[in-house]
């Protein structure tokens, strides 16, 4: 009896890079390359956002780098996308505390940070689907995601993966 090969259409599926719920080894270190770069201040521009916040049961100061889905310069908020869904640390992190300080090119701040309902996250996604199409298919490849351009793959998306905005805080008067 000859064995079966596994088909195209399911190798197809496979996220590259081993990712699948949660990031794995080879993952982390192509997506921490941005730390680096976030870290050298103005040589990571606006293209990303690092962020300090304090773990909910260590205390301790964790740096977490994401890519800016949305700048506006008017207020210096910028949107955010947790990639690994609601139960990522940082979100979890950021639902009890809020974040210690945000690092934006050679920008430095004490942020206040909100989440963003679904029909916000949903604008904000589109804006970045039409800006970043290339970025969008790259995701796609490596993460899995289904194709964000469907209007119902899109809902389903901003419903299970979390937006945050930061912006500097307001000064007590």
């Amino acid at each position: 009896m000859a064995e079966t090969e596994p088909t195209l259409t399911a190798a197809k599926r496979r996220p590259a890079l081993g990712l699948r719920r949660r990031p794995e080894r080879l993952a982390l270190a192509v997506f921490r390359l941005p730390l680096r770069a976030a870290r050298a201040g103005h040589l990571s521009g606006r293209t990303f956002v690092s962020f300090t916040h304090v773990g909910r049961r260590t205390g301790r100061a964790y740096d977490t780098v994401a890519m800016v889905l949305r700048h506006d310069e008017s207020n210096r908020e910028v949107v955010v996308c947790a990639a690994w869904g609601p139960a990522t640390d940082w979100v979890r992190n950021l639902r009890l505390a809020p974040a210690r300080e945000v690092r934006l090119g050679a920008e430095r701040y004490v942020p206040e940070h909100r989440f963003l309902s679904e029909d916000e996250a949903l604008q904000v996604l589109s804006q970045f689907l039409w800006a970043h199409p290339v970025r969008i298919r790259l995701f796609r490849a490596v993460l899995g995601w289904d194709d964000l351009r469907d209007p119902e793959a899109a809902r389903g998306f901003v419903a299970t993966h979390p937006f945050v905005a930061f912006r500097p805080a307001a000064r007590a008067a």
